[in-house]
Formats: structure tokens, C-alpha cells, sequence
């Protein structure tokens, strides 16, 4: 388990939970798995140090979700309408029947037609008393900004991210996610980025596609000094960026292979800023836009 759900099931055993979660990232089963793992924890009968008995009335009624108290709620098509969102809010502002906590969990919440999540918002804004909503999307950017800048937002990496994160030790969850992704879900080069330093790698970067954009060859100027293990990093995280862009039909497979000769070149010449500047060239030259 990553820090982060370490300290969301703390807050949990010690009611301190934010009234409204929002997942996003990782898979719908594991989101799924933490959300009815939080909702046993607040209604667990014989709760223990580590989490929920797993024994009780309460436990099992929740898993097999039994449970009057533990709402769940999904698209029944192939979005999460208004008439599923009112059929959903009155049941939410009934009284608690059996549990300490009413936990309403909306899966695919990024699937909620614009009129779903103003009566949504009216909920989060009024919440009963001891009521969590826990939202779960693949990306928070579905979510609608007034719903998304209310809830605490819960990144959950996939299992192969998270056996990554367990080995780097004590890191920002959102830096170790940024640099995971930055790197195209290579471990090695994710974690070079973190040693690097994020403020470093994203500054150069965004400077060097302001220079390719613009084409302005006066603006790589502030590039440098640049030693060469920093320029193999940076184009590394380009070439990983790019390759995603072109998958999403944003890059054009030559600004790809432009960026994987100047690597070559780079690993053989000692002179990084000329390999840098020839690239730059040959982007101006095809008119490439690099992937943000």
C-alpha cells in the first residue's frame, strides 16, 4: 500500500475523512477494491488496528454489497443521467439505517451528463450528516471543475506503477505519478527524473518546444550550459512524450526518430549543445510540434 492510502484509511479509523473522494487513475476494479475497503472501515463493528475485521455482520454485508448504509451507483448506459443522480440523492438523504457512516460510491463518475452533476453538486455542497461520496474516474479532468475543486483528489497508480513506488521510498505521490507518466512508464528513466529534480527537467523541457514551436533559435540560448548525462535525460523524456503523442495522432513519427538520432548522437559527441541545436534545426525545418 503507497502513503497516500496509508494515510486515507488513518483518516477513516479516525473520522477525519474528507466528505467527498475522488479517484482517479489505476484500474476501475482497484478503485472499486479501495472504496469498499474505506466503507468497511467506517462501519466495521469489531474494527482492529490494521483495517476492518473482515468477520463481521457489517464487513461481509459490504463486500457483497448488502449493505443498506453503502450506496453504489454507475452508468446504466452509456452515461450517469439526471433521473440516476435524483433516484440517487433521495436515497442519500435518508436516515442511516445500520451503519456509523452512509458512503455513496459513483462509479465511472466521469460518465455524468452536465444537468447529473449540478444536482451532484447540490448533494457535495449540502452533505447529511456523517455521508462520504466517493467519485471514481480515470481522469480527474472529466470531473467538473465546481465538483472537482470540492473533493480530495486520491491518485491510484496501476499495480505495475505501484510496485515502482514501493521501492523509491519516502516521495511526492504527484511528482513520482508526473514522472512515471513523463517517462512512458519506463521505471528507470522515471526515477532518474525524480533524482534529477521535476522543477529542472520541466523548465528546459517546456523552454525547448517554446524554441521549436516559435521557431526562435535566439530563445535556446537560455538552454545552456547543459552537461551531457542532462541533455540524454531531457531527450529521453521527449522521445517518451513523443512517442505517446504519436499513438494519439498529435506527433508525426519523424520528430520521433529525430529526437532518437540526436540520442545516438549524443551517447558518441561530447559537445551537447551542437546536437541539441542540429535538432532543434531539423524540427524547425519539418515544422514539428512536440507533444505537451
Amino acid at each position: 500500500m503507497n502513503l497516500q492510502l496509508a494515510l486515507l484509511e488513518k483518516a477513516a479509523r479516525e473520522n477525519r475523512l474528507a466528505h467527498l473522494l475522488l479517484f482517479h487513475g489505476g484500474s476501475a476494479l482497484h478503485q472499486r477494491e479501495v472504496a469498499l475497503r474505506l466503507a468497511q472501515i467506517l462501519n466495521c463493528n469489531q474494527p482492529m488496528l490494521e483495517g476492518p475485521c473482515q468477520e463481521c455482520y457489517a464487513c461481509h454485508k459490504i463486500s457483497s454489497k448488502n449493505h443498506p448504509d453503502v450506496l453504489w451507483l454507475k452508468p446504466l448506459k452509456t452515461t450517469i443521467g439526471i433521473e440516476q443522480i435524483l433516484g440517487w440523492q433521495q436515497k442519500v438523504y435518508l436516515k442511516h439505517y445500520e451503519g456509523n457512516h452512509k458512503v455513496s460510491v459513483i462509479e465511472q463518475a466521469d460518465l455524468v451528463t452536465l444537468p447529473a452533476a449540478n444536482a451532484l453538486l447540490k448533494v457535495i455542497e449540502e452533505p447529511p450528516e456523517r455521508t462520504i461520496i466517493i467519485l471514481c474516474a480515470q481522469n480527474a479532468d472529466g470531473i467538473l471543475p465546481t465538483i472537482q475543486s470540492r473533493a480530495q483528489l486520491v491518485y491510484l497508480p496501476d499495480l505495475y506503477e505501484e510496485a515502482w513506488l514501493k521501492g523509491l521510498g519516502e516521495v511526492d505521490p504527484q511528482d513520482a505519478d508526473w514522472a512515471f507518466h513523463l517517462s512512458g512508464k519506463n521505471q528507470n528513466l522515471a526515477t532518474a527524473v525524480l533524482e534529477h529534480g521535476m522543477p529542472l527537467l520541466k523548465e528546459w523541457v517546456e523552454k525547448f518546444r517554446t524554441a521549436v514551436e516559435e521557431r526562435d533559435f535566439l530563445k535556446l540560448f537560455s538552454l545552456f550550459p547543459i552537461d551531457k548525462n542532462q541533455a540524454v535525460l531531457y531527450l529521453q523524456v521527449m522521445a517518451a512524450q513523443t512517442q505517446e503523442g504519436m499513438l494519439k495522432g498529435i506527433n508525426r513519427p519523424f520528430e520521433f526518430l529525430a529526437i532518437g538520432r540526436a540520442i545516438d548522437v549524443l551517447r558518441q559527441q561530447v559537445n551537447p549543445r551542437l546536437v541539441i541545436e542540429v535538432l532543434a534545426l531539423e524540427l524547425f525545418q519539418q515544422g514539428g510540434d512536440l507533444c505537451d
